[in-house]
């Protein structure tokens, strides 16, 4: 042999068990991909579910079907019972017993109700002394818009009004509509009222 030839080269074993290792490195990072779009997936789907699942509930509270009022009649004859009684009593007045209407107040407003009526009040219990005024109130017809079931009623309350003044009509019933909303706190109390 000569120097100029060279003996083919051996190669060594290190290379291989390096190319080997990187093999294993890749193919163990392909495998925890693999694995991790499949959980990704399935969090991707449970949150969805939770959401599609808020979304309903919310959709459902606004839906006839939770409309307590359609579907649960016992309890709509009672609060319409309750509060048409409580909406008479309190737009009822004479001046000769103005406490007997703040008392009636008292139990049955609540919240924003209280200082609506309270200014109401107000300027009928200015005026109605000097003027001998009286009004008697009567619920001719009331019925149970919504009933939800966290407690809260509307009601649309059709009344009768007739005032005297010194004990003579001052002329023919007046027809008035209100739009009540009441709560069920340990019987229900009227947190709204507007005209219709």
């Amino acid at each position: 042999m000569s120097i100029t030839e060279e003996r083919p080269a051996r190669r060594d074993p290190a290379p291989r068990k390096r190319k080997t290792a990187r093999r294993t490195l890749v193919s163990g990072l392909r495998r925890a991909a693999g694995l991790g779009w499949p959980v990704a997936l399935a969090l991707a789907l449970c949150l969805s579910a939770l959401a599609v699942d808020a979304w309903a509930a919310r959709r459902s509270d606004r839906s006839p079907a939770a409309n307590r009022a359609l579907v649960d009649k016992a309890r709509t004859g009672a609060v319409v019972a309750d509060v048409s009684a409580k909406v008479a009593r309190i737009f009822t007045y004479s001046y000769t017993d103005p406490a007997a209407t703040e008392r009636a107040a008292n139990e049955a407003l609540t919240g924003r109700a209280v200082g609506d009526y309270r200014e109401l009040f107000g300027l009928v219990k200015q005026n109605a002394p000097v003027m001998k005024l009286a009004l008697t109130t009567k619920v001719a017809k009331a019925g149970l818009i919504r009933l939800s079931r966290d407690g809260t009623a509307v009601l649309l309350v059709l009344l009768d009004q007739q005032a005297t003044r010194g004990g003579r009509a001052t002329g023919p019933p007046v027809a008035a509509q209100l739009i009540v909303t009441a709560r069920d706190d340990h019987g229900w109390r009227i947190s709204d009222l507007r005209a219709a």
